[in-house]
Order: structure tokens, then C-alpha cells, then sequence
């Protein structure tokens, strides 16, 4: 399995249009719970944790944000991304607005997997184009295959 592999159509939320970074991370914490059922009823909760790992620091930078925590209610690891064409205030460590949130709920095991996959992640957030592309995308796919290129890249 390839780390583009965790993308799929249910995973990837196009045209976001939350005013805010928390506004932007329930929408990202929903998403997330409605995919793994270890975690129903537990939005707030995710939410609640994503806030508090931004708090300690920016995952933001370039036009992309990574937030990503570990619970121990789950036993897999999840990732959603999303798009937010006009951008959010997001703390970002160079101050620019962000665009693309990926992210990451992993249990409490599996660290060093879990490190090599924001790698990945950070390493395709760095493409030039990446979020300009992922900013024109109009369809899931769009965003999967835009992945799956920048992987092999």
C-alpha cells in the first residue's frame, strides 16, 4: 500500500467555505468520524484535540495545513484532505492563508509509520503547484490523481 492509497473520493472535500480554522477543522474532525466507525460520536472530541495540536504550533505553511493527532479509541489510521480555494487564517508559519488541510487521526501505536506519512505528506506540499492545482480541482478524483502523480514524482 502507498500512502496515496488512504485518498478516496469519501476522503477528499472539495470547496470548503468555513470562515475559520476551527470552523475548518470540525468540518475536517466530521468527516473523519464519519469515516471510522471506532470513532462515532466522538466529532467534539476530535475537534477539541486538532484545536489544542494547532495551539501548541502552526501545522501550516506554503498554503497547506497538517493537523494530525493520535487517539486511542481508534485502531487505523484516517486521513481526510480539503480545499478551501479562498484561503484561512490558519497561523500559519509564514503567514500566508492556508488552502489544503490534510489530515491525520492515528492510534497511539505506530509512530514511526505515522512520521513517514506527514513526510509524504510535507514533501508533496512543498510541489510548487500543488496547491494551485489542488485549488482548481473541480472533482475528488482530481485531488486522488494529483496525489498519486506528486507520490511517484
Amino acid at each position: 500500500m502507498t500512502y496515496s492509497d488512504l485518498f478516496g473520493p469519501e476522503t477528499v472535500l472539495l470547496n470548503l467555505d468555513e470562515a475559520d480554522s476551527s470552523d475548518v477543522l470540525l468540518t475536517l474532525a466530521q468527516t473523519i468520524v464519519s469515516l471510522d466507525p471506532a470513532l462515532e460520536g466522538r466529532a467534539e472530541e476530535l475537534h477539541a484535540a486538532l484545536l489544542e495540536r494547532e495551539a501548541r504550533g502552526s501545522t501550516g505553511s506554503q498554503g497547506v495545513g497538517i493537523p494530525h493527532i493520535k487517539m486511542a479509541a481508534t485502531n487505523k489510521v484516517t486521513a481526510v484532505v480539503g480545499v478551501h480555494s479562498e484561503g484561512v487564517d490558519f497561523n500559519a508559519l509564514d503567514g500566508e492563508l492556508v488552502h489544503v488541510f490534510f489530515s491525520v487521526v492515528r492510534p497511539e501505536e505506530g509512530a514511526d509509520e505515522h512520521l513517514d506519512l506527514l513526510r509524504w505528506i510535507a514533501g508533496i506540499a512543498q510541489h510548487e503547484d500543488f496547491v494551485s492545482f489542488s485549488c482548481q480541482a473541480t472533482k475528488s478524483q482530481q485531488i486522488i490523481d494529483l496525489l498519486t502523480e506528486l507520490s511517484a514524482a
